[in-house]
């Protein structure tokens, strides 16, 4: 994540609405990937930029006066009354209970920081709602567990041809952390499931029919398993003993799709964290990364010194992984896919 300042000079954050100092109204513009300040112009509910020579002008989300509270921008001549972040999402859990509104507000930020992730790696987007067939959209829902009146018994995390389903109760840490003990996770949160589901639907779009797909197939031991029996199998039997030397995480030895999710969330968790990092001047290079194997050795050298200062205040590692050389190659075919879609494309990020 970039740093972001007020134009009185305050740091500011990415879900801030307000300047803390000055109390200036902020926004994020997806076009410049950053958050300012916003200054009224002569037309009722039209903002811009004070240091922007372009004369663009942009309204606000219908999400911001609002207990969502979204801080992202819309060009004043769109049509639309949402943020391209917020019109992703169809289905919402029913806001007559009182915990869905703190749960949908939780999912929305979480949301809005992985799409800033994808925006980061300059990926298309395509939205359902513009017509696109099997376009991104999201249904956030809850079951049985967290509201008995629900007609639902168990609502899965997933993604199904563009559609990202998350079940809310994602959205409670007692919830996250009781599944992340029961299933023997090293971590669990809401921003790494919309990774890891994004994942899939980057699978669908950058390597289903693509010249990368033979590479995965090899590079993931892809044949085409039946996925229904593979998540059978892993749940009745666990991983093998030796999964740490070949994937990234327990479950990603559940099928290959997974695999390629898990490891596709690492990678966005990696690129964004390093970013982060870079902008802080906890590492030298803030740009980006042409050289695979510097990445690695950047990121190998930053893990060791957040493992070391979470131990200092006496947490857990903030990186319970261990990359073996399976995994890193793994995760520098995810680099090659998006450095080859970023390096082709000419578009817009949302299409």
């Amino acid at each position: 994540m970039r740093r972001f300042y007020c134009h009185c000079g305050q740091e500011v954050f990415f879900n801030n609405t307000h300047c803390g100092v000055c109390g200036s109204q902020l926004g994020f513009s997806v076009e410049q990937r950053q958050l300012k300040s916003l200054v009224a112009t002569s037309e009722t509910g039209i903002w811009t930029f004070p240091d922007d020579n372009r004369g663009k002008h942009y309204k606000v989300c219908s999400h911001r006066e609002h207990l969502i509270a979204c801080n992202w921008l819309i060009a004043s001549d769109s049509p639309e009354t949402q943020c391209e972040s917020c019109a992703l999402t169809r289905v919402i859990p029913p806001l007559n209970k009182e915990d869905n509104w703190r749960r949908w507000r939780n999912i929305e930020s979480s949301k809005r920081r992985m799409i800033y992730g994808l925006l980061r790696l300059n990926l298309p987007i395509y939205p359902r709602h513009k017509g696109i067939n099997n376009g991104l959209v999201f249904d956030f829902l809850e079951d049985q567990r967290s509201n008995p009146q629900s007609a639902t018994p168990h609502v899965l995390n997933g993604h199904a041809t563009g559609l990202i389903t998350l079940n809310v109760a994602e959205a409670d840490g007692s919830f996250r952390e009781a599944t992340r003990e029961a299933m023997n996770e090293p971590y669990r949160t809401l921003l790494g499931h919309f990774r890891h589901e994004i994942g899939h639907f980057y699978w669908d779009n950058l390597i289903k029919g693509s010249s990368d797909y033979a590479a995965f197939c090899q590079q993931f031991n892809y044949s085409e398993q039946n996925y229904q029996q593979s998540l059978n199998q892993y749940y009745a039997d666990g991983p093998p003993d030796d999964w740490r030397e070949h994937y990234i995480s327990a479950y990603s030895s559940a099928h290959p799709m997974e695999d390629w999710a898990e490891t596709w969330a690492h990678y966005m968790m990696m690129i964004e964290t390093m970013e982060t990092a870079g902008n802080y001047e906890l590492l030298a290079n803030i740009e980006e990364y042409t050289d695979f194997t510097e990445l690695m050795a950047d990121w190998m050298s930053l893990v060791v010194k957040m493992n070391a200062i979470n131990r200092s205040i006496g947490n857990r590692d903030a990186y319970p992984f261990v990359v073996s050389e399976t995994v890193q190659n793994k995760i520098e075919f995810i680099h090659h896919c998006v450095t080859k879609s970023k390096n082709a494309q000419g578009f817009e990020a949302f299409q």
